[in-house]
């Protein structure tokens, strides 16, 4: 489909040019953000967090994944951030559990691309710190993962922009 242009004909059909018309309204849109309804077992799942890692491994493994390689980063980072926190089991596993529903949801609707894994890594270990309160910079995310901190701020935004699609209410 080709790009209208500001002197074409407005796509509305009102016989305006496009500029006089709906171009403003339709940057307008471009600019919101698009509402991401949770679907019904989304919104359950998060109700359901597993009383323990086998569980919550377990759960991991009967999720869909698109890609093995978003399983996989799954699988290797959340009982690493499990066992790198000192916190109350029950918060640990629920804020875990979150984050992995997070991910998934992330996956299937947006479909990452990356060559190394740590960006998301680091990004999904500042989630997890973050809602647990857990004092942990940038700096210190990046170097543990051993990506740049702009490949960490860059999949950090990704996470928080699809976040912010789920909490957007229509």
């Amino acid at each position: 489909m080709n790009k209208i242009g500001r002197n074409d004909a407005c796509h509305c059909g009102s016989g305006k040019k496009y500029k006089k018309c709906c171009m403003e309204k339709d940057r307008l849109a471009e600019r919101q953000p698009h509402h991401i309804e949770p679907s019904l077992e989304e919104k359950e799942a998060l109700l359901q967090a597993p009383s323990n890692m086998t569980e919550f491994m377990a759960v991991l493994g009967e999720m869909k994944w698109d890609n093995d390689s978003y399983r996989e980063l799954a699988e290797e980072l959340f009982p690493q951030i499990y066992n790198d926190y000192e916190h109350k089991e029950e918060e640990k596993l629920f804020v875990l559990y979150n984050a992995l529903i997070i991910w998934n949801g992330f996956c299937l609707k947006e479909s990452p691309r990356f060559r190394k894994p740590g960006g998301f890594k680091a990004a999904l270990d500042q989630l997890f710190a973050k809602a647990l309160e857990i004092p942990v910079t940038q700096n210190e995310l990046a170097a543990k993962y051993e990506v740049a901190a702009t490949t960490l701020s860059k999949c950090t935004g990704q996470l928080n922009e699809f976040m912010e699609q789920l909490a957007v209410t229509k």
